[in-house]
């Protein structure tokens, strides 16, 4: 049986440690961890110390369009990676999930911005660190990328809520399950990116985990449930506390893995 992971930002505005231990004490195994702020390198010893595993890092996505633009801006995106990736290898975390696009007004894939992502996978095979490229509104720029480099390095991290949103008629697990490195389970109603836990809009569970059993095994079954407070559907969770919603995620995920 898969571990079970749960994404660090789990919805509720509470310290860091707070939430690593809300995640453990309700029985989860790993975390992923935000990779960013002031004690960022704090987080991987504070996780460890309860006894949690890091799954992986999602690194910052601010303006991810700078990548395949040409300028200094592009350049500092792609350090900022590479510096994500060092950081990995420093902390012992095996991997690094990027964003390659934004949700809408996607860049075009370019020479420029191949070029970094070759320096950016450069470093991380000298590290021993994977890259897991997430599936967001577009499928262009992972096509490219996992045709352009087949580095054992190089590998997918599956949002089911962006696939639900955004290509529903587009099956991720079948087209990159053999790259897989890390997931991202979440729900929604294929209207907005509100990352609902499992279950609770329309995501098919029982089409989704027979495809995951087709794909590369991971280590853990993450949740990455930041529930949008904007989206109606999610009021659901509003009177809920954080152990609340934790206990119920955890159970969701038990519930799935059974499937």
């Amino acid at each position: 049986m898969l571990g079970i992971g749960m994404f660090s930002w789990f919805s509720y505005d509470l310290p860091i440690l707070e939430r690593l231990t809300l995640i453990k004490e309700v029985g989860f195994d790993a975390t992923g961890l935000w990779w960013a702020g002031d004690n960022k390198n704090e987080q991987p010893e504070m996780a460890r110390k309860i006894g949690l595993q890091i799954d992986n890092i999602h690194t910052p996505f601010v303006e991810p369009n700078r990548l395949w633009l040409d300028g200094a801006a592009g350049d500092d995106y792609q350090n900022t990676l590479i510096s994500c990736v060092e950081d990995c290898s420093v902390h012992e975390i095996p991997a690094a999930v990027i964003h390659l696009t934004p949700f809408q007004d996607e860049a075009p894939v370019t020479d420029i911005g191949l070029k970094r992502i070759a320096k950016i996978i450069e470093v991380a095979e000298r590290k021993d660190i994977l890259l897991a490229f997430e599936n967001l509104s577009v499928l262009d720029h992972l096509d490219v990328v996992f045709e352009r480099f087949p580095s054992p390095c190089v590998g997918f991290c599956y949002d089911s809520g962006h696939e639900n949103w955004n290509h529903a008629d587009r099956d991720c697990l079948s087209l990159y399950g053999d790259k897989l490195i890390a997931l991202h389970i979440n729900d929604n109603f294929g209207d907005a990116d509100s990352h609902m836990l499992p279950f609770d809009g329309t995501v098919d569970w029982s089409e989704k985990m027979k495809g995951l059993k087709q794909c590369k095994e991971v280590d853990y079954f993450t949740f990455e449930v930041d529930f949008n407070r904007k989206h109606e559907c999610c009021a659901i969770y509003k009177d809920w506390t954080a152990r609340e919603y934790l206990e119920a995620a955890y159970a969701k995920a038990t519930k799935l893995l059974k499937l």
